[in-house]
């Protein structure tokens, strides 16, 4: 009798050990939520819930960035606009005389770039060089990623009706070095994304070739994580648009 009490208490001390943990765990989930949306923007990046601009932690940034391209005065020849790997070139060294703008944002995917619209038209360039896909075909569809990319492209035209758009294909990654999106996947979004690039009067242009080795996968060498490009291999991207740039 005495070890069954024993046993009682024991399972009682158990279950109010793991009610006070679940609530403390609770509390802990309230607080980041209300505090940074953390997990309503996991929700947002697969397109489950829409968060109000202001509800990112980065809209005053994007304001900010915004603010300072318009206060430059500045018609710009070339924008490109992407993700972190846009962020690492540095395509104004290939292309000195040109006035240059690289609006290049680390993890953002077409949801963020969308955002980001207004940063764009701010620089008001002649020509725009995207490369969107990459943080977005982790998360989703083939299908969904063709309604973000046309999105994304109908709001560029109706802010910027004069600029012309050029479409970078999504790059393979390495799949030794990190748990990336398949390379067949990304194959399969850049003939979604050359079909977009036709429909809205742009042009279509296939890096994807360039930077995949025999093995379908990007070359070890090239890429310090499996994702990102070592600064000397942007070479490869910058012959392959000279011609669009200087046209």
């Amino acid at each position: 009798m005495r070890v069954f009490k024993k046993q009682i208490s024991a399972c009682e001390t158990l279950l109010c050990a793991s009610v006070l943990f679940n609530i403390l765990l609770l509390g802990v989930v309230i607080v980041a939520e209300r505090q940074g949306h953390v997990f309503s923007m996991v929700l947002e990046r697969r397109d489950i819930v829409h968060l109000d601009d202001r509800s990112h932690s980065d809209y005053w940034a994007r304001m900010g960035w915004t603010n300072t391209i318009e206060k430059l005065h500045t018609e710009f020849d070339v924008a490109f606009f992407g993700n972190s790997i846009t962020r690492g070139s540095d395509f104004q060294l290939f292309f000195p005389e040109k006035k240059i703008i690289n609006l290049g944002y680390s993890g953002d995917n077409m949801i963020g770039m969308l955002r980001r619209i207004p940063m764009l038209k701010a620089a008001n360039p002649h020509k725009v060089f995207i490369m969107a896909g990459t943080n977005d075909l982790v998360h989703i569809s083939l299908d969904d990623y063709e309604v973000r990319y046309t999105k994304l492209l109908q709001a560029i035209k109706d802010s910027l009706p004069n600029t012309k758009i050029y479409i970078e294909s999504v790059l393979p990654s390495n799949h030794s070095l990190g748990n990336y999106t398949p390379n067949e996947k990304v194959q399969k979004a850049n003939f979604i994304a050359k079909d977009l690039a036709s429909k809205f009067n742009g042009q279509f242009i296939n890096l994807y070739d360039l930077y995949v080795d025999d093995n379908n996968e990007l070359p070890q060498e090239w890429t310090r994580d499996g994702v990102h490009l070592y600064p000397e291999h942007y070479d490869k991207w910058a012959n392959a648009i000279k011609t669009m740039i200087y046209e």
